[in-house]
């Protein structure tokens, strides 16, 4: 899904989606800045302990590096931060998405902002990672995503794989000792649980930036 469409409720794991976001200190409701997040933080804890979801900004198609905002709520302000690859931080809590909270961001007029969501592992990125503890990571997350889309995520399609970005290649380590070369999907590695059941751990030249949960490929 492109990064400049507009997000629709069925597609929590959608790897993008982009409302745009206000300019030039007005603001809009968190919860239209950051689609499916309020969805996802009513999930118990026990049943989204593994995945999580992520917002990343740009700023006029680019990554907002270092951009600052703020989340204001009554006369409360959370300062918001940007990454190096425009990743947000902290996101907005359940009470404040209940409670009409606003963000903004202090950019010129004309600035166009986009926000776009992932849905990542909790894991740790490592040069090592297990195999077993990815796809307990992917299991929960095709539950949890489905059950956060409420009755529109009947049709949406399952996560099943984890994408490794940041690295250009993997090795699988399988139970019996061998190894094969992780497939690639445009460029990064691509691990598919249910199609190396024999993999017992996964390694990298350096450790991946991003683990990202994604429906099945091929």
């Amino acid at each position: 899904m492109s990064q400049t469409r507009r997000v629709l409720v069925a597609s929590i794991l959608a790897l993008a989606a982009s409302p745009a976001l206000a300019a030039g200190k007005k603001s809009v409701e968190v919860g239209k800045a950051f689609p499916f997040l309020e969805n996802y933080l009513k999930l118990p804890t026990g049943e989204r302990s593994r995945f999580t979801v992520a917002y990343y900004l740009k700023r006029d198609g680019r990554p907002a590096a270092g951009l600052k905002g703020s989340i204001i709520m009554g006369d409360t302000r959370t300062p918001l931060t940007v990454q190096a690859n425009g990743k947000v931080s902290p996101l907005p809590t359940l009470a404040q998405l209940r409670g009409g909270a606003k963000v903004e961001f202090d950019v010129p007029e004309g600035t166009r902002l986009s926000i776009s969501l992932s849905v990542e592992a909790t894991m740790r990125p490592a040069i090592e990672m297990s195999a077993a503890e990815l796809a307990l990571a992917v299991a929960q997350a095709a539950k949890g995503a489905k059950k956060a889309a409420g009755l529109l995520g009947v049709g949406m399609p399952t996560l099943a794989s984890v994408t490794f970005k940041g690295v250009s290649a993997g090795t699988v380590v399988h139970a019996d000792g061998h190894t094969t070369a992780l497939p690639l999907k445009d460029g990064s590695p691509l691990f598919q649980p249910a199609k190396l059941r024999t993999a017992a751990t996964l390694k990298f030249a350096r450790a991946p930036s991003q683990l990202l949960l994604a429906p099945a490929e091929g």
